[in-house]
């Protein structure tokens, strides 16, 4: 474990989420038995997506530490994200996948920034897990998502993301934070479009509901 007992139980962990989006449950819900603890979208219109895995909500220091990695490419917060997401991924049964595929950026945002934040995130992951990461290309430049609406975002990813094929039949989507889940839902259906049997999703955090902020 990268921090102490102390320090560890002061970080906002995801402890009992969905089990399929991993977005925080209400407590009622949290009480529920393994197997049946599903939030309300993901009864009605689940994404495309198998699982997702996000050990951490994005609040208190661990937004502070993905903000510094994403507003000045920081580093020790990136290695210190990644390490606490490793920690959480050995305490669950998570099947390897074929490969690692990181959010693509456009290039004009990516140079922008000086980097691409999720590339880096796979590569580094895939680095430590030993699994193979492969890039899909993204065609528009849009506005950032947070400064759009819930809806905005749903409707801004249609046809955003071009994957070629054929891809192995496992592959895991690496981003640093899941919002609303669109754009990887949409990155996923890509993949599944070239060949992909199953896509589920690796997140450093998720962010809370509003009954949790």
């Amino acid at each position: 474990m990268p921090l102490c007992r102390r320090c560890q139980a002061c970080l906002a962990w995801n402890v009992a989420p969905c089990e399929r989006c991993a977005e925080p449950l209400a407590p009622a819900l949290e009480a529920r038995p393994a197997g049946t603890r599903l939030c309300g979208r993901c009864l009605t219109t689940p994404l495309a997506l198998d699982t997702v895995v996000a050990p951490l909500i994005y609040r208190d220091e661990i937004r502070r530490l993905v903000q510094r990695f994403k507003a000045g490419a920081h580093r020790p917060s990136a290695h210190q994200l990644i390490a606490l997401f490793l920690w959480a991924l050995e305490a669950r049964e998570t099947t390897v996948p074929d490969v690692l595929m990181g959010v693509p950026r456009h290039r004009q945002r990516a140079r922008e920034q000086g980097f691409d934040q999720s590339e880096w995130l796979a590569s580094e992951l895939g680095r430590r897990l030993g699994v193979p990461v492969t890039r899909g290309q993204r065609r528009r430049n849009d506005p950032p998502q947070h400064t759009l609406t819930a809806s905005a975002r749903r409707r801004q990813v249609k046809g955003m993301f071009d994957v070629a094929g054929p891809m192995p039949r496992h592959v895991v989507l690496v981003d640093d934070v899941m919002t609303t889940g669109a754009t990887l839902s949409r990155l996923a259906s890509a993949c599944r479009d070239a060949g992909a049997e199953r896509v589920d999703a690796w997140v450093m955090a998720r962010t809370p509901p509003p009954w949790l902020c």
